[in-house]
């Protein structure tokens, strides 16, 4: 399946990362060197479980990022583990990475991870308060 760079619009280029005696395909940037990780494959590569929970089970609703995600077209949302702000789909939980950021995110140490910010969990509060577009019908047949 083809996909383009968010930022630059170029075709992005897989290529196989190894971690131990697993392999890992990503999908990169050959122009500005941004890559492009399927969901579990941020984990895979760091072995950061709560960063994976952030950019898995803790996502809220906002979308602060200007990207549209190269796996499913969807919007994206910027997170900032650790300070380094990376790019999250809200539908499918594949992560965009600019230059140098993976090497950055393996440096955080997980236990600075574990607990949520007062701003993420406020995120989180609003997401589990607004009304599923799945659910909307019967959310208005049942008034």
């Amino acid at each position: 399946m083809k996909r383009d760079c968010p930022r630059c619009f170029s075709e992005l280029v897989p290529q196989i990362l190894k971690k131990g005696m697993w392999k890992i395909e990503i999908d990169e940037c050959n122009n500005c060197s941004g890559i492009y990780l399927d969901k579990g494959e941020l984990m895979s590569l760091t072995g950061n479980r709560p960063l994976h929970h952030l950019t898995t089970k803790h996502l809220g609703i906002d979308s602060g990022s200007e990207l549209l995600c190269p796996g499913c077209g969807s919007l994206m949302d910027d997170e900032h583990p650790g300070g380094v702000e990376i790019d999250v789909c809200l539908q499918c939980n594949g992560v965009w990475l600019d230059k140098k950021e993976l090497d950055l995110l393996k440096k955080i140490d997980s236990s600075t991870l574990k607990s949520l910010s007062p701003e993420k969990l406020a995120e989180l509060y609003d997401a589990e308060q607004s009304v599923s577009s799945s659910g909307i019908l019967s959310w208005l047949f049942r008034r």
